[in-house]
């Protein structure tokens, strides 16, 4: 009996311990389930805060590339993720701020004798209209009068009499500030990115180029260029129900409708939201017919932005790419956003954002973001002139309109290309062989 009684002890010791091992998985279990609960309502509460953040219109203008002139043909460039960038930008803001713009009248006046002072060049992503900017970096509007279409395309910092400094515009003429200043400052951020050894550059002019080139190129001087590297890609994760809510003023009354595609749509029966299953989403909203109401450039990128905010987030490293206004050129525009990869612009069949503004209210929205994952391997790019000839030699390319490094989605992965523009049509040179890129 004694040994039964021992029996049916461990016997009972073990269907406790049994139901203790449940107990404790199903406390693990329930957890892990509040906590996935909670951690998606705190992604929530992060993307909303985030959206809270105010995005300052210049960072979304930022130039693509800054050329640092240190005279005597040496030159080098700056990309956004490169030292000394931001300050530079930040520089550049601060000496426009509360200066008044007039229109230069100088014959003389051209961008290759710029470029030999002492000085910099800050290159737009887009030409810009010159009452936008002057609104942007808080600038004095002054008495001249200058007319609205015109577009800016960069601008120059240099060192003469003290400092100068001048707004390109698209059709060559030149803006500059009324009044000059100390170049001590500009001297300082020069010799700072000096002392960084960037990789040297000279410019060569469309004259000495066997090709019909609408501008000229800088060449690196040295072979030891600088290495970009190969990733994978990443998506944006589909997005929360909180996201979703705030594209609808009463969330309560949309209906959801799954598609046959994996799509899924919310409708209130006036606005539309159309999520795909890589994370890409679109919205439309009708306005209502009727006089339209006027938006001015400044006004409209303004709506875009802040709606890209608080419709998603603002994602890291976009810029404007493009716009075009209505054809009545007061309704409204549509703005297409890039996003740049490693400091460069990733070129892509469609655009990452684009906002269609109309009658101060976004009618149109579409994001699809795509981001750098993992480094696979690092590549040392082939000079431009190379890049060239490879694309004149490969798609028989009698002009030129510009060339510059970029990245590219090819297939999961994103890789640096030449990107060469020949009559508005882009074409795309491996950066690593200088093998043509089918895209």
């Amino acid at each position: 009996m004694a040994v039964k009684g021992g029996a049916v002890v461990k016997n009972r010791d073990s269907i406790l311990g049994l139901v203790l091992a449940l107990l404790v998985g199903t406390s693990l279990f329930l957890s892990g389930i509040t906590w996935w609960r909670f951690s998606d309502q705190y992604a929530d509460v992060q993307n909303e805060y985030y959206g809270m953040s105010v995005v300052d219109l210049s960072d979304v203008i930022a130039p693509n590339r800054v050329v640092l002139h240190f005279a005597q043909d040496m030159h080098s460039i700056l990309y956004p993720n490169r030292p000394f960038y931001r300050e530079i930008w930040d520089y550049a803001r601060k000496v426009l701020d509360g200066k008044e713009l007039v229109e230069v009248n100088n014959p003389e006046l051209d961008d290759d004798n710029l470029r030999q002072k002492v000085g910099m060049e800050l290159i737009f992503p887009v030409p810009l209209p010159v009452d936008f900017l002057t609104k942007v970096f808080n600038m004095n509007a002054g008495q001249q009068a200058i007319p609205q279409e015109r577009a800016v395309i960069s601008m120059m910092i240099v060192e003469e009499d003290g400092l100068s400094v001048f707004f390109k515009g698209s059709g060559g003429e030149f803006y500059a500030l009324k009044t000059k200043g100390s170049s001590s400052e500009l001297r300082k951020l020069l010799e700072q990115a000096r002392l960084e050894n960037p990789p040297a550059y000279t410019y060569l002019p469309p004259a000495k180029i066997n090709v019909k080139l609408e501008e000229g190129i800088y060449v690196p001087l040295t072979t030891g260029q600088e290495e970009f590297p190969v990733l994978s890609v990443r998506y944006e994760k589909i997005p929360s129900q909180g996201t979703i809510a705030q594209f609808f003023p009463d969330f309560s009354v949309t209906r959801k409708i799954e598609e046959k595609d994996g799509a899924v749509v919310y409708t209130d029966g006036s606005r539309g939201l159309r999520i795909y299953p890589n994370g890409a989403l679109e919205y439309s909203r009708p306005l209502a017919g009727g006089v339209k109401v006027g938006s001015n450039f400044y006004d409209a990128l303004t709506v875009a932005v802040n709606f890209i905010n608080t419709h998603g987030g603002w994602p890291k490293d976009v810029y404007l790419a493009g716009y075009r206004a209505a054809e009545n050129q007061k309704s409204g525009y549509t703005f297409n956003f890039g996003i740049r990869i490693e400091g460069l612009p990733l070129m892509s069949k469609s655009d990452c954002l684009t906002v269609t503004v109309e009658e101060n209210q976004v009618s149109r929205y579409f994001r699809n973001i795509v981001r750098q994952n993992k480094v696979l391997h690092e590549i040392k790019p082939i000079s431009p002139i190379q890049a060239l000839d490879a694309a004149i030699a490969t798609f028989n390319l009698k002009e030129i309109d510009f060339l510059e490094l970029s990245y590219l989605k090819v297939d999961d992965e994103l890789i640096p290309v030449w990107t060469v523009v020949s009559r508005s049509k882009r074409f795309f040179i491996n950066a690593s062989n200088g093998m043509a890129v089918n895209f």
